[in-house]
């Protein structure tokens, strides 16, 4: 009986260890053997695209738990036996500022270690917590950076587990491989030079970012603007804000500001979305709710679908239709900006039909909305 007993004990603590997640594999073999930590040092791309090494976009500051800022270049210093230093410039109301920051790990064989935090509570058969954010740092087979980049939230009380972990690899190549023009700050302002060093476009900027989609980000006299690669102006207008929106990678827009009213920009410098709306966010990937007023409209990133005019808007996801409401009617917008009125739908309907919400069009009440309406009093 002794015997049984213990036996589903370590069952139940097995089952467990598996439901917090602190149950888990750590992977090393990506790494080489590194001799000598100060091998590392350089001045890295802080952006990492997604390909064959990369299953994500990767950002080298948020490697480094640093969400708030972010850097083109990151240089790097490593110190014998357990020492990282980070130097990058930032935008600030100050204008351009280094950044340095120290961190200190525990060297191992193939990387060198850092915990962000590391905190474990543990009640055997009754309670777990986890809070674990960690990275490790080497090389790859490649002579990159290689930043596997581990966190564990999660916990049980008894068999009832929640969270999750998630280890990720990171690869970052040195600024020497970087191919076209890049960014470059002298004598207080930036410009641009090429692979040679060679000054393409004049330093005269208060900050610059790095070209992507052949746009650049650049600041002057507190207002920001794209240019292209011979240094000319994409967008027409300045911006107080202009900020990239990545979750569309093969083809970014721009959430911009002006006079405290936002818009979008595609990377040509047009405005899909003119800049009259008092917010805009992200609802649901591809989606963009608007906000003018009191009232909401819809966007993706080629078009407005729906005029800001609606009480409430929902999102479409798997549906072809979008529920609205205005003056306490219920309404359904098509992709095509079409509002219909609507009827309740039959609950067998709802039921064997996987129909996303509890309306369905009148057809005969299609009717196109104008964007204009937005504007009328």
């Amino acid at each position: 009986m002794q015997k049984n007993y213990k036996i589903l004990t370590l069952i139940l603590a097995i089952l467990m260890l598996h439901s917090c997640g602190t149950y888990r594999i750590n992977k090393t073999a990506a790494f080489t053997k590194l001799t000598d930590l100060q091998t590392l040092s350089g001045t890295y791309i802080g952006k990492s695209e997604a390909s064959s090494k990369n299953k994500n976009v990767s950002y080298l500051l948020k490697n480094f738990n640093i969400d708030s800022e972010k850097a083109d270049f990151v240089n790097l210093i490593f110190e014998e036996p357990n020492i990282v230093k980070l130097n990058y410039l930032v935008d600030s109301k100050e204008g351009t500022v280094q950044r340095e920051i120290v961190l200190k790990g525990e060297r191992k064989e193939q990387f060198l270690e850092i915990y962000f935090s590391k905190q474990q509570s543990f009640v055997p058969l009754l309670y777990s917590k986890v809070n674990i954010k960690r990275i490790r740092i080497g090389q790859d087979k490649d002579g990159d950076l290689l930043i596997m980049d581990f966190y564990d939230y999660s916990g049980n009380f008894l068999f009832f587990g929640a969270g999750s972990d998630f280890e990720k690899a990171c690869h970052y190549t040195k600024f020497d491989k970087q191919i076209g023009l890049f960014p470059d700050f002298k004598n207080g302002k930036w410009g641009f030079i090429n692979g040679d060093k060679q000054e393409i476009i004049s330093a005269k900027y208060d900050f610059a970012y790095a070209f992507a989609n052949n746009a650049a980000k650049v600041k002057l006299n507190h207002k920001w603007r794209l240019i292209d690669s011979d240094g000319r102006e994409i967008t027409p207008i300045v911006y107080e804000v202009l900020t990239s929106d990545y979750v569309f990678q093969k083809q970014p827009v721009y959430l911009v500001e002006k006079n405290n009213k936002k818009g979008i920009l595609d990377v040509q410098g047009n405005e899909i979305i003119p800049t009259v709306y008092d917010s805009i966010d992200r609802l649901y990937s591809p989606e963009f709710r608007l906000k003018l007023g009191d009232k909401f409209g819809l966007a993706t990133k080629e078009k407005i679908i729906i005029p800001a005019i609606y009480d409430e808007v929902e999102y479409f996801g798997n549906s072809p239709y979008v529920v609205v409401k205005k003056n306490g009617n219920i309404y359904l917008v098509d992709k095509e900006g079409f509002e219909y009125k609507t009827e309740v739908t039959p609950l067998k309907d709802v039921l064997f039909k996987s129909q996303t919400h509890y309306y369905k069009p009148i057809l005969t009440s299609k009717r196109k909305i104008n964007l204009d309406e937005q504007f009328s009093k």
